[in-house]
């Protein structure tokens, strides 16, 4: 007599095996796919620590704020440079002292489908909390011009609203600062601008929520042969995130505003029973797009009137992943992951003659990670019939302990998810 087993335990199996694996890594790092008909919902939340530091361009660890922290002279502000001769040098009104603290709180929702038992469909949906904590101040001890309190008086003998401090000119305030990187300055308090501003918004806090950037894609497993598992996944990344606004300095991108093309590789690799590797690469190909940005002389040098529209190819993305994974029981498991990235460098142009290059300045960065995980799941309790719902909950630690141009950050992570 054949026995044909019920949908109940064909789908008990299934999810079986789906947990074996999935109880302890994502989902989109294994060359594991969903079999036809199961469904999984996944979801992942991120809790950064504060990020204050970041990564230059020699891979050395400074402040996250560096580029702001300047001698605020006429390399700054080229409308000090008529008073270079007054002073003989570079005329200055103080410097700058910025620090910056990045909170960062994020959410990652995925809903994969096997299509066939081949064949996984996938949809990720992120949403993120950013905050990013402004504490500016003006050191003006070290100014050498500052408000003339004599500009639009007959007796001026300048006429000019910035004078040198030996010929009794008055260091400029915080609030001075603020105005002549927005609207303007009005030195003789008589609201007629003396000097016109760059057209920032105020420079202090910023915090916004909203969701990030869409991704969409398959993943086809093209062999699955012990001890060996590989599967190519291919998508798109939608523009959906907010992009920084170019008149805010605090903003921050939830989004790079271009759509990608997305091509992975996945390699499986048994060990033993309970040990298993995961090498996986990732390319991601960002096409190139429109922007209207501000385009400033050099990258170090952020503070800029020139805006344009501009024809932008970001670089391309190349990250590696190595992942050893191990079941220590069946509800419990952990695993080691060391994750490297190289982002190319940026392509930028426009008609206007501007200095281009400057965006392109920095903007190839490297970082890389390792985290730790330890995962529980209810296979075993599922199998025995003393689970009704079948999950998996990771917890994750994970650390950027080097870079070029990227910040170092950390984070924890619980991972939920459940197959239906």
């Amino acid at each position: 007599m054949t026995i044909i087993p019920s949908a109940a335990n064909i789908i008990g199996v299934v999810v079986a095996q789906c947990l074996l694996i999935m109880n302890t890594q994502a989902e989109d790092a294994s060359a594991r796919v969903l079999p036809q008909g199961v469904s999984l919902f996944d979801a992942t939340f991120y809790r950064y620590f504060p990020i204050e530091k970041r990564y230059g361009p020699d891979g050395d660890s400074e402040d996250l704020a560096a580029d702001f922290n300047k001698d605020l002279n006429s390399q700054v502000f080229p409308a000090l440079s008529g008073l270079n001769p007054l002073v003989g040098g570079n005329a200055t009104l103080g410097q700058s002292v910025v620090e910056s603290s990045l909170t960062s709180r994020w959410s990652e929702f995925n809903l994969a489908y096997g299509l066939t038992d081949k064949l996984t469909l996938v949809v990720k949906v992120p949403y993120g909390y950013v905050k990013n904590e402004i504490r500016s101040d003006l050191e003006a001890s070290q100014a050498n011009v500052g408000r003339n309190p004599l500009f639009g008086t007959p007796s001026d003998p300048f006429r000019s609203p910035l004078i040198p401090i030996t010929a009794g000119g008055i260091r400029l305030s915080d609030e001075d600062i603020q105005n002549f990187l927005g609207n303007g300055l009005d030195l003789n308090r008589d609201g007629v601008t003396d000097i016109p501003g760059y057209g920032y918004k105020r420079f202090e806090t910023f915090s916004d929520n909203g969701i990030g950037d869409v991704e969409l894609y398959a993943k086809y497993q093209f062999y699955d042969q012990k001890p060996w598992r590989l599967a190519l996944a291919s998508g798109l990344r939608f523009p959906t995130g907010k992009v920084k606004d170019i008149d805010n300095l605090a903003d921050l991108d939830f989004g790079d505003g271009q759509t990608d093309i997305l091509f992975h590789f996945h390699t499986d690799y048994g060990v033993t029973e309970n040990l298993q590797l995961n090498f996986t690469t990732r390319y991601d190909l960002q096409l190139p797009d429109r922007q209207t940005l501000r385009v400033p002389d050099s990258a170090d040098q952020p503070i800029t009137r020139n805006i344009e529209e501009v024809d932008r190819n970001l670089g391309d993305v190349l990250g590696l992943d190595l992942i050893g994974l191990y079941q220590f029981t069946p509800e419990w498991s952990g695993s080691l992951r060391y994750s490297f990235a190289r982002k190319f460098q940026d392509d930028v142009d426009g008609d206007s003659g501007l200095p281009y290059s400057s965006l392109e300045q920095e903007s190839e960065s490297e970082n890389q990670r390792v985290a730790v995980t330890f995962g529980y799941s209810t296979l075993q309790q599922h199998r025995d019939k003393m689970a009704t719902v079948p999950f998996y909950a990771n917890l994750t630690y994970r650390s950027r302990f080097a870079g070029k141009n990227t910040v170092a950050s950390q984070y924890i992570s619980l991972n939920i998810g459940v197959l239906f």
